[in-house]
């Protein structure tokens, strides 16, 4: 059995986004024109030897995103353009957004920030950013005396 990385932050990150989508913080949309801010969703895990992150940015260009990475901190800002705006008649719902967003996350372990990569294809953006040799998991078997 291997030894589990926690970081106590964690918890309190999933519990101010379960208020944010109860309360209606922004941080999703509520399927009200104007209704606050969009956020990307976002996966981030952690392999021995990279940060992984996967944003699902659905009706975004590739042209229209800018992705930054610091050595504590990754940053996605975009825009998201309706092709087809309506200009005439009623809008009955609009729960698509349009317009420009930004998402930064912290990153809790050292990365090589020169050495990031970011692919982008259908609608989904997969970021690896390589961690240094300090923060790379190492197993190692201990004897049992």
């Amino acid at each position: 059995m291997g030894i589990t990385r926690w970081d106590p932050f964690d918890d309190l990150v999933a519990l101010r986004d379960a208020f944010g989508k109860i309360l209606g913080d922004g941080s999703w949309r509520t399927g009200l024109a104007g209704a606050g801010n969009w956020r990307p969703s976002v996966d981030m895990y952690e392999t021995n030897d990279n940060i992984v992150v996967r944003a699902d940015l659905p009706g975004v260009n590739r042209d229209d995103l800018e992705v930054t990475v610091t050595d504590n901190s990754l940053t996605i800002k975009g825009e998201s353009k309706h092709e087809h705006e309506i200009e005439s008649g009623n809008v009955f719902r609009r729960e698509r957004f349009s317009g420009q967003f930004m998402r930064t996350l912290p990153l809790s372990v050292g990365i090589k920030a020169d050495q990031a990569k970011a692919s982008f294809n259908h609608g989904v953006l997969d970021i690896v950013m390589p961690k240094t040799e300090e923060s790379r998991v190492r197993t190692r078997r201990i004897d049992i005396n």
